[in-house]
């Protein structure tokens, strides 16, 4: 069954209400679990009601279901739709997601206009902070625009679609014409057929400095580098200054990524965040780090701040992320890896290892434990000279670290 009426039962538990909107993939209803009494909504491809192919409508929809699976397990985001269930209608793949009582946001904005800048500032905090999850657990959003995020309240974004997140390495082609330059996406994205062409989690920044302006303006225009004070927008510098480097066309000139572009709004300062530097020992290689850079293996899904080649595949696509506190002369290192990251302080080497990797290391037979017979933690406050050891340090990716004097 492709298509549900008011009353049906989907799945033997969800109580259709009505449907709640469709696009080109995908079509919602609102329903009732009746196990909980909680409002759900529940997604089924859109075999009926889209003009593409059947095989395509699948694969975007299942693609989708495999990001909010990849969500769920990294602990979910208040800022990204829960995924509750996946299961099946007869032989028809069913989601069972989130419910947002809210507006889409081109919608939100025909019904009560332009936001004021403060709660546009709170919106992009929190598209930045969605952003951010998604980037350091392996996902890029490709295509994120005001019909894709629904607004629940007055500025909590919640991000509704999934069926075009996916990786950037050129070869992941959308048949269905999702990749049409329109004025959210960066030609980077647009012009996907190069692969070498720069995409990676600055190219969400792009789409969320594009949003930024329309919720100030009501449109946004097909360009690059926008000021909104060129449009007539009457809003704080630090905002305008922030979407034009947002904006930018090349993407070396905006923020790297989305925990960087979010420390400049809570900040209200478009200056860059602050700095660190790493240096490749063994090699004469020196890297710029910002909060929320990462490291890690060539061949992933997106494309971290470093990318190494590692033919034997045991550093993880995202291995390490880079952050500060509120302190921002305090950094610390996260791993996100599944063999662990070893940091050496002034104690010795101490082992982090995320609890994706401890669970996949007892399901080998390995032992989990630090050196002396503990849990290892998955972060460590970082200062100047530690030395940062993927894997282990004897497997030969091992970096300094140091805290920037400028």
């Amino acid at each position: 069954m492709t298509t549900f009426e008011a009353g049906d039962l989907v799945a033997g538990q969800y109580r259709v209400r009505g449907e709640a909107g469709s696009g080109g993939f995908a079509v919602a209803y609102e329903a009732i679990d009746e196990d909980s009494g909680d409002t759900v909504a529940v997604k089924v491809p859109n075999y009926a009601g889209s003009s593409n192919d059947r095989d395509v409508i699948e694969q975007y929809f299942l693609k989708e279901a495999d990001a909010l699976e990849t969500v769920r397990a990294a602990g979910g985001n208040d800022n990204v739709m829960d995924l509750i269930e996946r299961t099946d209608e007869g032989d028809t793949p069913v989601l069972v997601v989130q419910f947002v009582d809210g507006y889409e946001l081109d919608d939100a904005i025909d019904r009560v206009g332009p936001l004021g800048p403060a709660e546009v500032r709170r919106v992009g905090i929190g598209l930045c902070d969605a952003m951010s999850f998604l980037h350091e657990n392996d996902i890029v959003y490709r295509d994120l625009k005001p019909d894709n995020i629904m607004l629940a309240g007055q500025d909590h974004p919640i991000l509704i679609d999934f069926n075009t997140a996916t990786g950037f390495d050129g070869t992941d082609a959308d048949d269905a014409g999702t990749t049409i330059l329109g004025p959210y996406k960066p030609r980077e994205i647009a012009e996907a057929s190069d692969a070498e062409d720069g995409q990676g989690p600055w190219s969400d920044v792009y789409s969320i400095g594009k949003i930024l302006l329309f919720l100030l303006k009501g449109t946004v225009p097909k360009k690059d580098g926008v000021d909104p004070r060129d449009f007539g927008v009457d809003c704080p510098t630090y905002l305008a200054e922030i979407i034009a480097r947002a904006t930018q066309t090349d993407y070396r000139d905006r923020y790297p990524n989305a925990t960087s572009m979010k420390y400049v709004l809570e900040a209200k300062d478009p200056s860059p965040p602050p700095q660190a530097s790493l240096e490749a020992l063994g090699e004469d290689r020196s890297f710029t780090i910002h909060p929320g850079d990462t490291i890690g293996r060539d061949g992933g899904a997106t494309t971290p701040s470093i990318t190494l080649e590692d033919a034997d595949e045991h550093v993880s696509p995202i291995h390490v992320r880079f952050d500060t506190s509120n302190d921002e002369a305090i950094w610390r290192l996260e791993d996100h890896s599944l063999n662990g990251t070893y940091v050496n302080t002034q104690t010795g080497w101490q082992r982090l290892l995320q609890p994706g990797g401890k669970e996949l290391l007892e399901a080998r037979g390995g032992d989990p434990t630090d050196r002396n017979g503990g849990d290892p933690p998955s972060e460590h406050a970082l200062g100047d000279g530690d030395l940062i050891a993927l894997v282990h340090p004897s497997y030969g990716t091992t970096f300094e670290f140091n805290v920037s004097q400028t």
